[in-house]
């Protein structure tokens, strides 16, 4: 019996992982698609700025031959852009490369993914905004490009906040200081529970207050807004572009004067917060949940830094510094609750 519980224990193992035979390697992308590769692959393009990203931080930038418009790390922008994203692929310039690997987000449609592989171009299409697929990804990557140690070093960092939020929060339990209003993209679009920000909230053991199980983001009301009154705002903004502080500043200030909710408990004690998308996906997703958990909960993350630590990860997995501003306000001040 016991012999027959560890054969499946196996089975079940390498379902999990690529599989690699000779010179090939075959992986499960997001789709559930198995996808066959020639070893060694030396040449990539990439449609989603996360997935560059990883790659670049696996030390398999020089693997690159096209990307989208993402610029970090800063010497990606030697590398030709085939797309702006995988939304919008330049599939004749991609064919022309002809990459051993074409890797993009969802946004890819059917039809450009037939189109690429038509052309002999294995696709791997992923979900970059689950910090637990991201880990299974960044596994993946290391494997195809034969860096396995950096992945587990990747992985490593990634495990060691996971597990710090999970322990800190896992005494606390979704309350009215800890309930959330998310908004994404335009005034009163809210992330609703069934939006991937919702994730944030729930790893941070807070509330999510637009219940919604079929619209992702709904666009709300302002009155039920102040019916709910959240103790904490978290605008979201785009993944796609880079910020400066002030541009921050300016979405926090047109949140803080909206007269409609001057009486709010976030608005009057100062819980409102600007993050960008950027640190919301890919690898830096456990950036995000670190900034989130801090704002839920400030009473149980007063020493963790998340602007420190996301600048570690820089420099250890990028070779270079932050320039840009992520967050807002600036989490080095005390934040300990009114």
């Amino acid at each position: 019996m016991i012999r027959e519980i560890i054969i499946a224990l196996i089975i079940c193992f390498c379902l999990l992982i690529p599989v690699c035979s000779g010179d090939t390697i075959s992986v499960v992308d997001y789709t559930e698609k198995q996808v066959n590769l020639s070893l060694p692959v030396t040449s990539i393009i990439s449609l989603s700025n996360m997935a560059t990203e990883i790659i670049c931080a696996l030390d398999g930038g020089n693997s690159l031959i096209g990307r989208p418009n993402s610029v970090f790390p800063a010497y990606i922008d030697k590398v030709e852009i085939v797309g702006e994203n995988s939304r919008s692929p330049d599939l004749e310039r991609i064919v022309q490369l002809h990459p051993d690997l074409l890797i993009a987000d969802g946004m890819l449609s059917d039809d450009n993914r037939k189109e690429i592989e038509d052309a002999g171009i294995p696709v791997i299409i992923e979900k970059f905004t689950d910090p637990a697929r991201v880990i299974i990804i960044t596994e993946n990557m290391g494997q195809i490009l034969g860096k396995e140690e950096r992945a587990g070093e990747i992985v490593d960092f990634v495990n060691e906040y996971e597990k710090l939020i999970d322990s800190r929060t896992a005494a606390a339990k979704p309350d009215e200081e800890t309930s959330a209003y998310v908004e994404w993209n335009s005034a009163y679009r809210a992330a609703s529970t069934s939006s991937g920000y919702n994730n944030f909230i729930e790893k941070a053991s807070g509330s999510n207050i637009v219940t919604n199980s079929s619209v992702q983001y709904p666009t709300i009301d302002p009155e039920f807004l102040i019916q709910q009154d959240p103790s904490v705002i978290v605008k979201m903004l785009s993944s796609t572009k880079e910020y400066r502080e002030e541009d921050l500043i300016k979405e926090h200030d047109e949140i803080s004067s909206r007269s409609e909710l001057s009486s709010l408990k976030a608005v009057e004690e100062g819980r409102i917060y600007i993050l960008s998308g950027i640190v919301a996906g890919g690898m830096r997703s456990v950036i995000g949940e670190l900034y989130f958990a801090k704002w839920l909960h400030p009473e149980l993350f007063q020493d963790i830094d998340p602007e420190a630590i996301h600048e570690e990860m820089a420099e250890r997995f990028f070779g270079q510094e932050l320039e840009n501003a992520y967050a807002y306000p600036s989490l080095k001040m005390d934040l300990s609750r009114k």
